[in-house]
Formats: C-alpha cells, sequence, structure tokens
C-alpha cells in the first residue's frame, strides 16, 4: 500500500467550498456584532448572556471545524469574531464603547476567547498539512 495522491479539487467543489468559508465568516461577524450588544444580560450577579454566549462560541467554532473537516474551517468564523470584538471594545474619540470593562464583558471577551482556542484545538483536521505527500503507516488508511 503506497501513499495515495490528494484528490484534485475540480472547481465546483472549489467554488463551494469557497463560498461555505464565506459563509462561516459571515457567520463570525454576526456573532461579534450581535453578541457584543448582548453580552451584559445578568440573573443578579451572574453574567448568564456572557456565559451562555460563550458556549454558543465554542458550539459554532467547534460545528465549523467538524463541517469542513480542518481547523481551517474553525478559525474563519473565529477571525471575524474577535476583530469585531476588538473593534468593539476599543474606546472611541467621543468615550463610547460597546463592550464594557465590566465583569460580564471580561466574561464575553476571555470566554470567547478561549473557547476559540479550544475549538481550534480541538478540531481535527482529515489530512495534515505536514505529511501532504507522506507516506502513511502500514494500516492506515
Amino acid at each position: 500500500m503506497g501513499p495515495y495522491p490528494p484528490p484534485v479539487p475540480t472547481p465546483e467543489s472549489a467554488f463551494l467550498v469557497g463560498i461555505a468559508y464565506g459563509v462561516l465568516a459571515v457567520l463570525g461577524v454576526l456573532l461579534g456584532v450581535i453578541g457584543s450588544f448582548e453580552f451584559s444580560w445578568q440573573a443578579g450577579s451572574v453574567p448568564v448572556a456572557a456565559i451562555a454566549l460563550s458556549v454558543l462560541n465554542l458550539a459554532v467554532f467547534r460545528a465549523a471545524g467538524w463541517a469542513m473537516e480542518s481547523r481551517l474551517g474553525a478559525v474563519v468564523p473565529a477571525a471575524p469574531w474577535m476583530i469585531i470584538l476588538v473593534v468593539l471594545s476599543s474606546r472611541r474619540p467621543e468615550g463610547d464603547l460597546v463592550v464594557t470593562g465590566t465583569a460580564p464583558g471580561y466574561v464575553y471577551m476571555f470566554g470567547g476567547a478561549a473557547a476559540a482556542l479550544v475549538a481550534i484545538v480541538w478540531t481535527r483536521s482529515s489530512r495534515s498539512w505536514l505529511l501532504n505527500g507522506a507516506p502513511q503507516p502500514p494500516g492506515i488508511r
């Protein structure tokens, strides 16, 4: 059993993969914008919305990586989410900011970032780019 050459993508499949990554990027933007405005709901002193949004981020980023069968699938929605978070948590010249430095804000920021890292590390790629073209050990397909 020798190494198998990687499948050659057709233009149609490459187009569909590109569309899928584009949809995931838009999903990351939506998660960032909606979450940045809705993170502050609390039940007493417990930041319920920030915790729920962090869990939602983990689920979405992990599902994206699983669906695309690569870590890049988890990175694509996580990167725009992080960019939106940084922009909306930065103070503007007028003094305004959306994501505040409160307990719910910190739970949302650090919980979401941790969720992104966990989802990226947790995702297994179907074929490692490091081993592309390397012979596979006997018995593994």
